[in-house]
């Protein structure tokens, strides 16, 4: 998950999971990889439809290991308790919701 942070305002940036708008000419998977480079510098395959706007990819080693970060950007993983106390995006809520018994 990942958010952006702001000094005076914490509640401002909820935690949310990589997202972006698809292009005409792109496909979901295309999308989700290009999305998921931008935001953490790694590139994802094996990508699985879960349910409408909700995909699974499992990361390796390697990909933890090669995480990149904006400034001011937070990227952090957590267990499903965890994210129960974490300020979260209303989409977020809702996938996590949706899809907590195989994330």
């Amino acid at each position: 998950m990942n958010k952006s942070t702001d000094p005076t305002d914490e509640k401002k940036h909820p935690w949310s999971l990589i997202s972006g708008a698809k292009g005409q000419e792109e496909s979901v998977k295309m999308i989700l990889t290009r999305r998921v480079k931008k935001e953490m510098g790694i590139v994802i395959s094996n990508i699985k439809f879960m349910s409408e706007f909700c995909y699974h990819a499992e990361l390796t080693d390697d990909h933890v290991n090669h995480i990149e970060r904006a400034e001011g950007q937070l990227l952090d993983f957590f267990t499903l308790k965890e994210v129960e106390k974490l300020f979260l995006s209303s989409q977020t809520k809702k996938i996590i919701s949706k899809h907590s018994s195989v994330l």
